[in-house]
């Protein structure tokens, strides 16, 4: 049985402001780094011997979190992992694109996977893409417990198809807050979910701030 760890990148700047990150970055705030660092805690004990990482610095800096934590000598970086390229999108504050692409954001609102980023990506780009990575990651690893930090719409599409759901349904999936926790044991095609979205550790930062 093969165990895997799907998580996200701790809160950015962007996030804060509701900018659209997408393939560009933005640093992790304070808030984000106590979320890594946190994940990272929770993380120690659960036998992770590799992490992979999109390459985007606010992933791979939370990705470094749990390296150091847990004691291993290196990530493993790969493109595959990104996030949603939003194309022209990026950079952009989302409710201000509302308002200028309100056409496109009724389709977006009511059915998500039909709409193709001006310049970027749609789901089904982005799912072939990562979920190919993932499986190959699967046939790499028979029987060990990897990690893999990416992002939040490309993490709820991964944990989307891993619960058995369509693009088309992805709304029967939670969303993936800053360092959401997915744990799955995978053996061959069957996904078996231990956690999904889960955020406790970041109880403790929350009643903090």
């Amino acid at each position: 049985m093969t165990r895997i760890i799907l998580t996200r990148h701790g809160q950015t700047l962007w996030n804060i402001e509701g900018r659209v990150q997408g393939r560009l970055d933005s640093p992790l705030s304070e808030t984000g780094l106590l979320q890594a660092r946190s994940l990272a805690n929770r993380l120690k004990d659960e036998g992770i011997q590799y992490i992979y990482t999109s390459d985007a610095p606010r992933a791979r800096g939370t990705a470094e979190e749990i390296r150091r934590e847990i004691g291993l000598d290196q990530l493993i970086i790969n493109p595959a992992l990104r996030e949603f390229s939003f194309g022209d999108w990026e950079g952009h504050i989302w409710g201000e694109l509302r308002k200028a692409y309100p056409d496109l954001f009724k389709i977006w609102d009511a059915s998500p996977h039909l709409v193709t980023a001006p310049g970027g990506e749609n789901m089904a780009m982005v799912l072939l893409r990562s979920w190919d990575f993932v499986q190959k990651i699967l046939d790499n690893h028979p029987g060990e417990t990897i990690c893999v930090v990416t992002h939040g719409l490309t993490l709820k599409l991964l944990v989307t198809k891993a619960l058995g759901f369509e693009i088309h349904d992805w709304t029967k999936t939670p969303w993936q807050n800053n360092t959401a926790l997915n744990i799955f044991e995978v053996d061959g095609d069957e996904w078996k979910p231990e956690l999904v979205g889960d955020c406790q550790h970041l109880e403790k930062i929350d009643q903090r701030n």
